[in-house]
């Protein structure tokens, strides 16, 4: 009998149940602007709306910008067109260089660096005018749902910064769970966590997979980390370690 009632006891100190408080976030959290100014032109989404990374969200009106772009395409491609066309004279009259003399080689040489250099300019023009044009459009920086929505149609945006214009919150969502830290060294990763919203069990257990390293000064609380098992973003409420 004493064998059996003292092996029990061993078991049972293996094991403690730690009680804790939770809070689902998402993963991810970004306040999005624009890295330029002007008037919305376009508008996708709204509040609630689901989007996937990449997905077009906002359209500054770009027609200043379109047009700069045009015209440094067009200049670059008169350009291409005069190199080439001095490339092929030099290049002849090189091979004629006995017609010719030393001097009007030379001038043709340096006629021809100074187009290259000057179609060199233009092309990094064209690549400017193309960067401008891209800040025009607001895209997705990742999956998830839009949280939160500040702009309309017709609205002035600045780059100087100011009210986000979306907040975008991602898919997956975690929970912080946070537990007195006299039990440190009991909570472990691999633990599970069974929560409860207004007293009431929620029937999910999820898996400790981070621990982190510091104590809230303040409260003296630990900070863990497990899966929300669909749990919103916002949701709170308390629930059981079940440490070993």
């Amino acid at each position: 009998m004493k064998i059996i009632l003292i092996s029990t006891l061993t078991a049972l100190s293996l094991w403690g149940d730690v009680y804790a408080t939770f809070e689902a976030q998402a993963y991810r959290e970004a306040s999005l602007g624009m890295n330029a100014s002007g008037i919305v032109k376009n508008l996708s989404v709204q509040t609630g709306d689901h989007v996937k990374k990449g997905s077009f969200l906002l359209e500054l009106d770009s027609t200043e910008e379109q047009l700069s772009l045009k015209m440094a395409k067009a200049d670059l491609e008169s350009l291409t067109k005069e190199c080439k066309f001095l490339s092929d004279q030099y290049v002849r009259y090189e091979k004629s260089a006995q017609v010719f003399d030393k001097n009007t080689l030379d001038k043709l040489k340096s006629e021809l660096d100074a187009k290259l250099s000057q179609k060199e300019r233009t092309r990094l023009s064209v690549a400017y005018a193309e960067q401008k044009l891209s800040k025009m459009r607001l895209t997705a920086p990742f999956a998830g749902s839009i949280s939160e929505k500040n702009i309309e149609i017709g609205d002035m945006v600045s780059s100087m910064g100011g009210t986000p214009l979306f907040k975008l919150i991602s898919d997956q969502t975690k929970l912080l769970i946070q537990y007195d830290s006299k039990f440190g060294s009991q909570v472990k990763v691999g633990d599970h966590f069974c929560s409860s919203i207004d007293g009431k069990s929620t029937g999910k257990c999820s898996k400790i997979v981070k621990i982190y390293p510091t104590i809230n000064t303040k409260n003296r609380q630990m900070t863990a980390e497990a899966d929300a098992l669909g749990l919103r973003p916002g949701t709170f409420g308390d629930g059981i370690i079940m440490a070993k």
